[in-house]
């Protein structure tokens, strides 16, 4: 009744946009695909296979920015100057300034060749299927983890 007949779905969707390291346009639309057997890239009416025993790490990696967003009420100065004249304006109509912050997600897709390559995806839209895919490489190839280097 509930489950049966139905098949377990071996491998990981994620969707991200193209930063570098293949050889289609920045920013193309990328459906990247990780099963046992290896990792799909499709984008750009192109597809790329890398084979798991070549990819060697799969990173995420995040940066946040700040920024200062400037606004100026005029229904503010409008209200003000109605009620009390030229300082009501002045006051309702003061600059605020407001912090946004941006988080932008990336993978980063390391693997042999004839040497060692990286491919950089914006997981940015997808980022939590790109951390399911990240962990579920962990899985795969478990004895592969990040490189501490001591300072």
């Amino acid at each position: 009744m509930f489950g049966i007949g139905k098949k377990k779905q071996e491998g990981r969707i994620a969707l991200g946009n193209h930063i570098d390291g293949l050889p289609i346009p920045q920013k193309s639309d990328l459906t990247i695909k990780l099963v046992p057997e290896g990792l799909s890239i499709l984008g750009n009416g192109q597809e790329f296979e890398i084979n798991i025993s070549k990819i060697t790490f799969i990173d995420y990696r995040s940066e946040t920015e700040m920024d200062k967003v400037i606004h100026q009420s005029a229904p503010g100065m409008i209200l003000g100057a109605a009620g009390f004249g030229v300082i009501g304006a002045m006051v309702g109509g003061r600059v605020k300034t407001k912090k946004k912050r941006n988080v932008s997600h990336f993978m980063i897709i390391n693997y042999q060749s004839d040497e060692l390559k990286s491919i950089v995806v914006d997981m940015t839209k997808d980022w939590y299927k790109g951390a399911q895919l990240i962990d579920y490489f962990r899985e795969l190839k478990p004895n592969i983890q990040p490189i501490k280097v001591q300072l």
